[in-house]
């Protein structure tokens, strides 16, 4: 993110009070979540739910003008149904009384009635926290059975983000490393699934190269594997998992990968015969969430927050009723569907400063 984007971020916090600040998360810590809701009561902002949304928005052109003169108001939604989603985030969104949105991807949720503990268990001495962890380790995602539990408290409203996720490469550019997020599981989700789920002190290191929702590529980068153990050796040689403590590490793997690179086999290019296409993601994925929880699916969010302009026909067709999108909006003239811009959970901190 530059300069100019920065200063565009802190000016829809602090001086554009007339839309809601929509925040985007895939899953946070406790005392961070907690810190967060905190500072969002005390600067006096009403959180929104799906429905407060849909009620301020003007469908033919963004959000009403008129804002409520009493209250801020703010947005939280939550990306790819992760575990962290059912131990961390829905009890804290019972214990402050407030609601959110999450937007899954109904092929990795699973049909299961097996219990996986969450923060009251911790809470109540049911669980230890090493529990807690183990359980995003074995089911990564949500199950269907926990949906249908958090949507029927009216707490969390279930939307789409896609049928598969499916991640490819576009181009031999590395823009990261495979690193760990919370609970230390990877912050590249996609890649790791990919991968098969390897143990993850096999995994730090991995180049992420640039990549795409696959249903928008006609032909995929095809990567060679040296580089993936070069750089995860690298990483254990300096302290493991220890090593992102370190300030600058993310320096330190662009300037050794670049050192190292002349070594690695090239990759190559192949034509992509993805099994996900937009059309079906976007009409399948809103089926099977209507299907399994009973409630309309009327808001989608973008993988990657690509592909608004190629699958607005579908989503219009499809009778959904606004996209939700990364910190840029890209509305297109004439278009019928509301695209919501989001900003980058971390930002919250700063509305300290207004």
């Amino acid at each position: 993110m530059n300069i100019f984007s920065k200063l565009d971020m802190l000016y829809k916090l602090g001086f554009e009070a007339r839309r809601p600040k929509i925040f985007s998360f895939h899953d946070c810590l406790p005392d961070v979540f907690s810190s967060y809701i905190e500072l969002l009561i005390y600067k006096r902002y009403r959180i929104l739910g799906a429905e407060d949304l849909l009620e301020r928005l003007d469908l033919a052109g963004g959000f009403r003008a008129e804002a409520p003169a009493t209250h801020k108001e703010a947005v939280l939604t939550f990306d790819d149904g992760r575990r962290n989603c059912w131990t961390v985030i829905f009890p804290l969104l019972k214990k402050y009384k407030v609601k959110a949105s999450f937007f899954i991807i109904p092929s990795r949720v699973k049909d299961s009635d097996e219990y996986f503990p969450n923060l009251e268990d911790y809470w109540n001495g049911r669980v230890s926290w090493e529990n807690l962890y183990m359980s995003h380790r074995k089911q990564p995602y949500l199950t269907w059975n926990e949906l249908k539990i958090m949507n029927a408290s009216g707490l969390v409203d279930i939307f789409s983000h896609s049928l598969r996720h499916d991640v490819v490469n576009v181009s031999s550019r590395v823009v990261d490393f495979q690193h760990p997020g919370v609970y230390e599981m990877p912050v590249y989700f996609d890649e790791w699934f990919a991968a098969c789920e390897p143990q993850l002190d096999s995994f730090w290191g991995a180049p992420v190269y640039e990549r795409a929702w696959a249903p928008l590529v006609s032909n995929c980068y095809k990567p060679g594997k040296m580089a993936d153990t070069v750089m995860n050796e690298f990483v254990k040689k300096n302290g493991g998992f220890l090593f992102f403590k370190k300030r600058e590490w993310r320096k330190k793997l662009f300037e050794y990968f670049q050192s190292a690179r002349k070594s690695f086999p090239s990759g190559h290019f192949k034509k992509l015969e993805s099994k996900e296409g937009a059309r079906e993601s976007v009409f399948e994925s809103k089926r099977q969430i209507e299907a399994k929880l009973k409630n309309v699916c009327y808001f989608f969010s973008l993988p990657l927050y690509q592909g608004g302009k190629d699958c607005m026909p579908f989503l219009e067709e499809a009778g959904y009723k606004a996209v939700f999108s990364g910190h840029k909006q890209t509305r297109n003239k004439g278009q019928a569907l509301p695209v919501l811009s989001r900003i980058p959970s971390f930002w919250i901190k700063f509305l300290s400063y207004f």
